[in-house]
């Protein structure tokens, strides 16, 4: 068995047959609504009295700032017609997962 050695960075060198090339054009469509898509959990560390406080202040039906970190896992892109089936909108959004949660302290959230 004979081993073949690579020879620079030539793509088209050692072909077996012709394989066009294709051009990765950029999309120049311009959105007309953007999307964040939230999933996943966060598990709070019982023993850090700051998340435990910060846990019990939420409530049901009140609003609360959080800082998260995310992962951005995709994108999409879609369509939506109007009733006489034209282009209304052009739709893209990211999905992110929750990886990181900074939740505030008593004193931070009167300031």
């Amino acid at each position: 068995m004979s081993v073949a050695e690579l020879e620079g960075t030539n793509p088209d060198k050692g072909q077996l047959f012709e394989v066009p090339r294709v051009t990765v054009l950029m999309d120049d469509s311009d959105p007309t609504i953007l999307k964040l898509s939230f999933s996943g959990s966060y598990e709070l560390d019982r023993d850090n009295a700051q998340q435990v406080e910060a846990y019990n202040r939420l409530r049901a039906g009140s609003e609360a700032e959080l800082a998260i970190t995310v992962r951005v896992v995709g994108a999409q892109k879609a369509h939506r017609l109007d009733s006489e089936g034209d282009l209304a909108d052009i739709v893209e959004a990211k999905r992110l997962v929750v990886s990181e949660v900074y939740l505030e302290t008593g004193e931070e959230a009167e300031a």
